[in-house]
Formats: C-alpha cells, structure tokens, sequence
C-alpha cells in the first residue's frame, strides 16, 4: 500500500510539474505574440504596401492581455500557497521542482515560439470574425507579409520565451529568500501570528480549492469545508 501511494504521489506530482511547464510556455506565447501583434501593425505601415492589421480593430490585444494576467496570477498562486504550506526547511518544494522540469532554455524556447505563430495568427482571426470580415489569404493573419509576421513572431516569441525560463529558473534558485520575504509580508499584513496561523490559513484555502475543483468536475460530493479557528 506504501509503495502504491508513494508511486501515485509521484504520478500526480509529474502531472502537476508538466501542467506548471505547459503554463508556463503557454504564458511565454502569449507574451511573444501580444508584443509581435503591435510591432507588426507599427512597422508594416512603414515596409508594407497594405498592412492588413489596418482592415479589423485588434479586441484580441485586451482578450490576450486578460489572458496573460489571469494565467500569471494562477501561477503565482499556485506557486505561492506551495510555499506557504511547507512544514519544514525542505528545498524539495514544487518551485525547486519547477527548475527540473524547465528543462534547458533552448527546447522551452522553441516550443513558445511554435505555439506564438499560433497564438499570433489566432489573434487575428478572431479580430477578423469580430469584424464580420473573413480574410482573403493565409499571410493576412501575418500582417500581409509572411516574412515580416514570421519573423517578428519569432523573435518576440523567443525573447519572451528566454525571459520566462530565466525567470523562472532564478527564482527557484532563490525560494528560500522568497518564501522567507512571502512570511514576513504575511505576518505584517494579516492579523495573524505565528506559523501556525499562517500554515493553518494557507491549508483552508488549499483545502476550499480542491473542494471547488472537485465540484466543477462534476462530483456529486465534496470535502467538507474546513472550519477555520
């Protein structure tokens, strides 16, 4: 029974760091082609004969920036009530873990500027069927120009990418001084005192978002909510 447990512990944990990766280059993707976006419609009103981005108003800007928010916050989150909720001095915590599953910087790299190209034309797309207007070719979703939109694209996409890795990867560097400054600040801000209160605290919210979590699934039941001393 140990050894089953312990092999399903680590099957979830391996879920929870791959989902953490996936976030993250999803997040990095988003950045690239919410930057590529803008830099396109400036320079291709210079270089380009038509620039399309002219034809439709870009609504996808705010929908991705609201996008980009909402998935850091998640992930700050996340990452944040894991730090809260260690019990002992153990560098083994999901934001260390996080470092291994980064993997090196150049495959992270390639797959947010795969997944920018695909980000940036969705962005124009959607700014198309916003507009009732459907485009005429495939390089329309680039700008007009594929060799301006690809190569933008890349560019904003990896930059964006390297930053997020490097990101990342210090900070799960620095998680000792992190989680001691998220204490401090907790322990100034909230009218708490001590680690127990705090730990106690950061277990509710745990605790009520497994319980919300079981619910959108579908379950007929939830835990109980904790009640909070």
């Amino acid at each position: 029974m140990a050894i089953r447990a312990y092999g399903a512990g680590l099957q979830a944990l391996r879920g929870t760091l791959m989902a953490l990766r996936v976030a993250l280059v999803g997040l990095a993707a988003m950045c690239g082609a919410l930057l590529a976006h803008v830099v396109i419609d400036v320079i291709g009103d210079y270089v380009l004969a038509h620039d399309a981005y002219d034809d439709v108003p870009h609504d996808s800007r705010f929908v991705l920036v609201v996008g980009v928010a909402a998935l850091a916050l998640a992930l700050a989150a996340r990452l944040v009530l894991d730090l809260l909720d260690r019990r002992c001095g153990s560098r083994r915590s999901l934001l260390r873990l996080v470092q291994g599953a980064l993997g090196r910087p150049l495959p992270f790299i390639v797959q947010s500027i795969a997944l920018g190209v695909l980000a940036l034309a969705t962005m124009e797309f959607f700014d198309c069927l916003a507009a009732h207007a459907v485009p005429h070719a495939l390089q329309e979703l680039f700008g007009g120009s594929y060799l301006l939109g690809l190569t933008t694209v890349c560019a904003t996409a990896a930059l964006a990418g390297w930053l997020v890795h490097r990101v990342a990867t210090r900070a799960s560097e620095r998680e000792p001084e992190i989680a001691a400054l998220i204490r401090s600040l907790l322990a100034s801000v909230l009218p708490i005192h001590g680690e127990a209160r705090i730990a106690n605290r950061v277990r509710i919210l745990r605790s009520i978002a497994r319980a919300l979590l079981l619910s959108a699934r579908g379950s007929k039941r939830g835990p109980p909510l904790p009640n909070p001393r």
